[in-house]
């Protein structure tokens, strides 16, 4: 079996494990991310981070980024581009709420002013799975490892997942972008 085969067969579990969450699963895990991400912005003195708006089976980060906007931390999600790469917005308060679908269908504010990813202090990064050594799948389209690939600075890159999503192995290439940190519902831990 060939990586790729390997990475498509993980993503296919992932899908299927994250579609059988009940409602109220989510919300409880909602209410842990809040926490969590309360928690890294305090200890870590967050200024700026880039994080992603979720669709509806990836981990619901929602509220615990309007948390932060709330509290003044500046944070910035993807617009995915056709060409390939990302462009930003910036959140304003309660602008998390509304949210309409960009190029690749994924959601992003319905407003917001354009923002550029520098002096960041963390960036939350969705996967489809990570192992503890830091290796993320992603879903395959690059976008996350394009960006990691010029980013400024050394923010603490974070993969935000599911419990379930920590594997023993996730196949890599080498253009894969590690990360330093793992955030599930339970638990946050570092790698490197």
């Amino acid at each position: 079996m060939t990586t790729r085969d390997e990475k498509a067969e993980l993503r296919t579990f992932v899908r299927l494990t994250r579609a059988a969450r009940s409602t109220q699963e989510l919300a409880a895990a909602a209410d842990d991310f809040e926490q969590f991400l309360i928690h890294l912005a305090d200890q870590y003195g967050w200024r700026r981070i880039a994080a992603f708006i979720p669709t509806p089976t990836e981990p619901p980060i929602t509220g615990g980024l309007n948390t932060l906007v709330l509290a003044g931390i500046s944070v910035i999600v993807p617009v995915s581009a056709p060409d390939g790469l990302l462009d930003w917005m910036e959140l304003g308060p309660d602008t998390i709420w509304s949210t309409t679908n960009d190029s690749m269908g994924m959601p992003i504010p319905s407003t917001g002013a354009s923002a550029t990813p520098t002096d960041l202090d963390a960036v939350l990064i969705p996967a489809a799975a990570v192992d503890r050594d830091g290796n993320r799948l992603g879903w395959g389209k690059g976008f996350y490892d394009r960006f990691l690939a010029s980013v400024d600075g050394k923010p603490l890159l974070i993969a935000v997942v599911f419990d379930s999503d920590c594997v023993v192995e996730v196949p890599t290439d080498e253009h894969d972008a590690p990360v330093g940190a793992i955030l599930t519902e339970t638990e946050i831990s570092f790698t490197q």
